[in-house]
């Protein structure tokens, strides 16, 4: 089985909020709160048998594996952002098995909000709960200068 991660670019003015300084936002696409994982974890995640028996790190770890999706979710994704919102989503295959620190691909002190897929009214509800994580993203085409690109590295490699 292959997984997958995905995310959308969107016009930061299409959210309600103001938090996001830049012209876009960038949003992960996750499943959140998965009842079982699409496959076991130890093919999932690298060196499993490894990670500490008990304790909060390792539940971290497992929920961040949930977070990747099949392909059959993400052409559900795909068909259902197209229609109730019209978001374009990009989709990357995930190496597996994948080393627990590259489970996710985006910093988690930098998301500004969520948004929620599934809602009970929708009329075209999705099989699984799915969130997406919204951070700023900045496009490097508009940096102007040479300090803006060092800043811009210099944040993306604090990531």
């Amino acid at each position: 089985m292959k997984l997958f991660r995905a995310f959308s670019l969107i016009d930061s003015s299409r959210l309600l909020s103001g938090q996001n300084p830049e012209n876009f936002v960038k949003v992960d696409w996750v499943c959140y709160l998965r009842d079982e994982p699409l496959l076991p974890f130890e093919s999932l995640i690298e060196d499993y048998h490894n990670l500490p028996e008990t304790g909060k790190a390792k539940l971290w770890i497992e929920r961040r594996a949930n977070y990747l999706l099949s392909q059959p979710e993400v052409d559900e994704l795909k068909k259902y952002l197209e229609k109730q919102y019209s978001f374009s989503i990009e989709v990357e295959e995930v190496s597996l098995p994948v080393l627990a620190e590259n489970l996710v691909e985006f910093n988690e002190q930098d998301i500004t909000g969520t948004i929620i897929l599934r809602d009970r009214d929708e009329p075209f509800p999705l099989s699984i709960n799915i969130i997406g994580m919204v951070s700023s993203y900045r496009d490097l085409i508009n940096v102007r200068t040479v300090d803006e690109l060092l800043g811009e590295i210099d944040r993306r490699n604090e990531m």
